[in-house]
């Protein structure tokens, strides 16, 4: 087996104030040691200060200076760049969607800091060995063809269908409530809660007990207790990569009613009682009252299980062998393999 030790670079990780932040990147990181992958992580908390970007460059050389490296795997573009001012090892970078497709605000438009980012990714993909991306919009923008096409896996170990009463008695919610699931913080324009927040007033014209389940920053583990609690999840963002929410609300065969954004077409499929819609609010109140008359849970666990941590895992390793392969670095070794004679 291939082993490769990876120093992670990312602006997402979980930390004790915020356990969801960057919680799918640590769980793909696991994912990756059954594969022969040891990993440390230098975490650029760019939320606590944009200085944090200059000083992980230093944090990055430093390390990459005391300590054996195959590869550098960078998430985020701003990432990727505090990744990419070495030129000791390879560098592959993951786009996780607002850095190539822009922030946008509440009118759907991308913001001054959203070209910036679009500029630099773009940039940037022309100076690293390895490049992923979420989805097919994201690597048309990116404009490198070599890109890898990877929706980050769904650990569907931790992401299964539960009991629905016993989930919300477990949260004190009430039973004989019907629950729209918004799994974001509402200060992010692009996920347009406003729309959530429009459909929902319209559909309880026809499902008067329907409530807004709303939480963010919630802990992976706990997680799946707010997913099979609810009724749907409604989804209308107006820009994403690979949105995780449709992955985990799929993997607990929750209904979900998303925009068509990122790949979430293709994360649906076709499953019966899930719904690509206009970002329109009265369109979305249609389906959330199709979905309460319905009432049942959907086969999306099935069609999602495609996407599992253990399938993402086999194509990260498959970029890392690319990445080596278009550069080998002088002095810093490549991957081990145990298999190779010692002697030679």
């Amino acid at each position: 087996m291939r082993q490769y030790r990876v120093l992670v670079v990312t602006n997402l990780w979980p930390t004790e104030g915020d356990p969801s932040y960057g919680a799918a990147i640590r769980a793909q990181m696991e994912s990756l040691r059954s594969f022969g992958v040891d990993y440390d992580v230098v975490f650029v908390n760019g939320r606590e200060s944009r200085w944090n970007y200059l000083r992980g460059v230093f944090e990055v050389r430093r390390r990459l200076a005391v300590e054996r490296f195959d590869l550098i795997y960078a998430h985020f573009g701003l990432s990727g760049w505090v990744a990419r001012f070495q030129g000791k090892v390879p560098v592959v970078v993951k786009f996780m969607g607002d850095d190539v497709l822009g922030q946008f605000d509440w009118r759907g438009r991308v913001t001054l800091m959203g070209r910036f980012y679009q500029a630099s990714s773009i940039l940037l993909a022309r100076w690293i060995e390895g490049a992923i991306v979420m989805s097919t919009e994201m690597k048309q923008k990116l404009r490198r063809e070599d890109a890898c096409i990877m929706p980050p896996g769904i650990n569907l170990e931790v992401f299964k269908p539960l009991d629905r009463d016993e989930c919300r008695k477990a949260l004190g919610l009430d039973a004989g409530k019907k629950y729209v699931f918004f799994p974001y913080d509402i200060s992010v324009a692009r996920k347009r809660f406003d729309l959530v927040q429009e459909a929902v007033r319209l559909a309880r014209a026809e499902v008067p007990e329907l409530e807004i389940l709303q939480v963010a920053g919630i802990a992976q583990q706990k997680l799946p207790m707010y997913y099979n609690a609810a009724d749907m999840l409604v989804l209308p963002s107006q820009a994403e990569g690979s949105p995780n929410a449709v992955k985990e609300a799929m993997a607990v065969n929750l209904p979900v009613i998303c925009a068509d954004v990122g790949d979430a077409r293709d994360l649906i499929g076709p499953t019966e009682g899930c719904f690509i819609v206009s970002r329109e609010a009265g369109a979305i109140a249609r389906k959330i009252v199709e979905v309460c008359r319905r009432n049942a849970p959907t086969n999306g666990r099935e069609w999602i299980s495609q996407w599992s941590l253990q399938s993402a895992a086999g194509k990260v390793l498959g970029v890392y062998d690319q990445a080596m392969a278009r550069r080998k670095p002088a002095g810093n070794g490549g991957p081990k393999d145990p298999s190779a004679d010692p002697a030679e």
